[in-house]
């Protein structure tokens, strides 16, 4: 049974979860959030105060690395609609958040979506997000007790036309 949780009025959310692999060949390794490659972005205090009140409690410098992680959408996507695709391959994975690490300013959250996971389900999430803007995205799994994170960026630009 899946639970999806959107405050953002902006949501719209497709979740599939199925028992199939999702194979891409744009996938990269992500960097650990440990590691120098893994920025710490400038405002992560919503993002924290969230994940403060999990249970049990984290932040964003704690998360190990979400390299068995995949968070995939267009290099760069127009402004509307934007299909976000998320898989763990991490065994017993039982919690999925995707998280805004810009949410506006005004906004009282970061959440974007959390989808509960029965422990035989091989994670795989399909979110269709109504994104305006640039967004730093954060998705957080937890499997086996343990909370893990994959930081990526998703540029909103101009839709291009065909010319003639």
């Amino acid at each position: 049974m899946s639970h999806i949780f959107h405050p953002l009025k902006q949501l719209a959310v497709l979740v599939s979860l199925g028992l199939g692999y999702f194979l891409s060949c744009n996938a990269q390794p992500a960097p650990s959030p440990k590691s120098p490659a893994f920025a710490k972005p400038a405002n992560t205090q919503k993002v924290d105060a969230f994940l403060g009140t999990l249970t049990p409690s984290t932040s964003f410098q704690k998360l190990e690395s979400g390299n068995d992680l995949l968070l995939e959408f267009p290099a760069v996507a127009a402004a509307g609609p934007v299909e976000v695709k998320i898989v763990s391959t991490i065994p017993r994975s039982d919690r999925v958040w995707l998280l805004s690490l810009s949410p506006a300013p005004d906004g009282p959250s970061p959440l974007f979506a959390s989808v509960s996971l029965e422990p035989s389900a091989l994670p795989k999430v399909s979110l269709l997000l109504d994104l305006q803007r640039t967004q730093d995205l954060l998705l957080v799994v937890r499997a086996n007790g343990k909370y893990y994170g994959l930081h990526r960026q998703i540029k909103i630009g101009q839709a291009e036309t065909k010319r003639k």
